[in-house]
């Protein structure tokens, strides 16, 4: 029997002053090898003269895009589109009177959970015959605990699907994938109130390395799909994803 691997992280949150919260999710059959190229750059880092000081970091905390120093963001962005892995993200947009609604009609632990399964069940139905093995990321939610909803969720599918499910720090070690993954697509949904409406040339050049990775992108406001073989306008490709950047109000 094959057995997938998923790992789920978020960006954002439902509660903070981003104008987004995003599930993301990366899946592959060869999670140790993933986990062996990693290790290697860790070590890499750890032993260069100029960045031993960020790689011992890494090396005792793992790798988290928001924390990581440039030049070694860079490394390990080089290596992403080499590694066995597809993505899929679920994007919620907090700037709309469809968030409006969503909040005031739903405690947030619906929210996520309804985000969760949107992004969870089509991995599991699709891989039927499969052994799926998901792991994802800790997050504090209000009034629940994740571990109650992930366990709420993988109840539906327990009796006909072989599923398992661990919740997990950043210290996993391959979640720093969906966590890079996560960091280049809120640079580029996010754009602050007075800031420059172009897209910072490194984000555009880390992109469009990734985007073949990169299987599908629902947005839940409009409850709709970008994939790689939509149409033209509703394809993976920077130019359709800049149509829907928000801005942050500077406080």
């Amino acid at each position: 029997m094959k057995t997938n691997y998923f790992y789920i992280d978020e960006t954002g949150h439902i509660n903070n002053d981003e104008p987004i919260f995003a599930y993301g999710c990366i899946k592959t059959d060869t999670p140790k090898l993933i986990e062996k190229v990693l290790e290697e750059l860790k070590e890499e880092l750890a032993e260069d003269s100029l960045l031993a000081k960020f790689g011992e970091k890494i090396l005792k905390n793992n790798f988290h895009a928001t924390e990581d120093h440039f030049d070694a963001r860079t490394q390990f962005y080089r290596i992403l589109p080499l590694l066995n892995y597809r993505a899929y993200f679920i994007v919620l947009f907090k700037n709309d009177d469809y968030f409006k609604r969503l909040k005031k009609e739903n405690a947030d632990h619906e929210i996520i959970k309804s985000m969760l399964l949107k992004i969870i069940k089509p991995r599991i139905t699709r891989n039927r015959g499969d052994k799926n093995v998901f792991y994802i990321e800790t997050l504090e939610v209000q009034n629940k605990s994740l571990k109650a909803i992930v366990e709420e969720i993988f109840n539906i599918f327990k009796d006909d699907y072989n599923v398992e499910y661990s919740i997990v720090d950043k210290h996993c070690q391959n979640m720093p994938i969906v966590d890079y993954l996560c960091f280049i697509l809120n640079k580029i949904f996010v754009q602050k109130e007075n800031e420059n409406k172009t897209i910072d040339e490194w984000v555009t050049r880390t992109f469009e390395t990734l985007q073949d990775k990169i299987a599908l992108i629902h947005f839940l406001n409009e409850d709709s799909f970008f994939s790689r073989q939509a149409p033209k306008d509703k394809q993976i490709e920077l130019n359709n994803l800049k149509l829907k950047r928000q801005c942050i109000k500077d406080k």
